[in-house]
């Protein structure tokens, strides 16, 4: 029962190859589902562009997955418009992974939870997530979004998954500015919580079960309470 939470995963995963072969089941079956698209689309637009076999965003990921001994044939890539709920279920029950790749934070969430309606299916899930930006946010029941890009205009808080049991937030795709970790400083003293900023360098791995994290790279984390950081 891990989490592998990344910002970028084509910088993290060397990282954390070793205790990923640690952790993953022999002949392993990966479901992964790229839905996080930026304006809606539609099944030939996903199959045949945003996620086309052999085309970038295709391969990005795939090339990660082989680092780890991961068989191109034993992964599927679920289609939100052209698969059936019975169908999704049914990759998602016989996977031994979930990837949730990175982009629009709402859209992958209303996707999962209103289009497909495998909301439940997600959350307990007991086996190894990968998410990467996005895909690691609405792994948490709550996920913070900053300002530092052109999509979000403002700081605001939204659902997630609930995959995890929030003992902390994150940040991803954190960036190396005073004022900017101070902000995230200032998170964790309003809500009492741990904030783990991941930059795109850096990845952690939540136990599930246990609940003990293990962080690789460059992760900063931010404790309540602390006026000033280090």
């Amino acid at each position: 029962m891990y989490s592998i939470l990344f910002s970028r995963i084509e910088l993290g995963m060397d990282m954390v190859k070793n205790k990923m072969l640690e952790i993953l089941p022999s002949n392993p079956k990966v479901a992964i589902l790229p839905w996080a698209f930026p304006v809606e689309i539609d099944a030939d637009k996903l199959d045949n562009d945003f996620f086309k076999k052999g085309e970038r965003r295709y391969n990005r990921y795939i090339n990660e997955l082989k680092k780890i001994g991961i068989e191109e044939s034993n992964i599927t890539i679920c289609n939100c418009y052209s698969d059936s709920k019975e169908k999704l279920k049914n990759i998602i029950k016989n996977s031994n992974i979930l990837l949730l790749p990175g982009g629009n934070p709402e859209m992958f969430f209303r996707k999962v939870l209103h289009d497909t309606e495998i909301f439940y299916d997600i959350k307990h899930f007991d086996r190894l997530i990968i998410g990467e930006s996005a895909g690691a946010e609405l792994q948490l029941k709550r996920y913070f979004i900053t300002a530092k890009n052109n999509f979000y205009k403002y700081f605001a808080f939204y659902d997630g998954f609930g995959i995890l049991d929030d003992p902390f937030y994150i940040d991803v795709h954190t960036i190396n500015n005073k004022r900017y970790l101070d902000s995230l400083q200032k998170v964790s003293n309003d809500t009492h919580k741990k904030v783990y900023a991941i930059f795109d360098d850096g990845a952690l791995i939540y136990n599930r079960k246990n609940k003990k994290i293990e962080i690789f790279g460059n992760v900063k984390e931010f404790n309540p309470n602390k006026v000033d950081n280090p």
